[in-house]
């Protein structure tokens, strides 16, 4: 059992980092259309169009795509002052009861998200005020996109938590574990 959840979780964790890539190249992207719009204003009046609106469709999958691989590598941001106080035993029940909420939450959002978009798609929602028109429900879906890739992390998350031993990261107190370290 346990071999077959570290080949889901390796496998997942590739589509993690393509979905990770994917925001770093639509963020790459938000910056050279930015300033390159900004060097057109200024050289020849003539911005690129809707290049305002383009940097905001891209910026859902700059925010929302990278979510899952960034938990995978447990590279979020974690409040360690309060786990450092309890036993490893409470630490792996907090993180289990976290990761199942998480995966509740982002499920929800998932859904309602995914619902939201695709009312977009089927009333044909464009962006106005632009240049150029656009549809909108690429935008919406991907952030359901973004968020189920989240949720599905979580679920892994817990699942490894419960099966997997030493999976949870535990927190000691490494002011108090060895004082020589400290002192490097």
């Amino acid at each position: 059992m346990t071999s077959t959840f570290n080949t889901v979780y390796a496998l997942y964790g590739k589509v993690a980092l393509v979905a990770a890539l994917i925001a770093g190249a639509a963020t790459f992207a938000i910056m050279w259309l930015i300033a390159l719009s900004a060097l057109l204003r200024t050289l020849f009046n003539a911005p690129i169009p809707a290049s305002v609106e383009i940097s905001q469709a891209l910026l859902v999958l700059c925010i929302t795509f990278p979510l899952g691989f960034t938990l995978m590598k447990r590279e979020h941001v974690r409040t360690v002052a309060l786990a450092q106080l309890m036993s490893e035993r409470a630490q792996i029940a907090a993180y289990v009861t976290w990761m199942l909420l998480g995966t509740l939450v982002f499920a929800a959002a998932t859904y309602g998200t995914f619902q939201y978009g695709l009312r977009s798609y089927k009333m044909n929602e464009m962006v106005w005020g632009a240049a150029l028109q656009f549809p909108l429900w690429p935008s919406k879906l991907a952030v359901s996109i973004g968020c189920g890739m989240l949720a599905i992390q979580f679920a892994l998350e817990t699942v490894g938590a419960l099966l997997v031993p030493g999976f949870v990261p535990i927190e000691t107190d490494s002011a108090n574990a060895d004082p020589e370290a400290a002192n490097v």
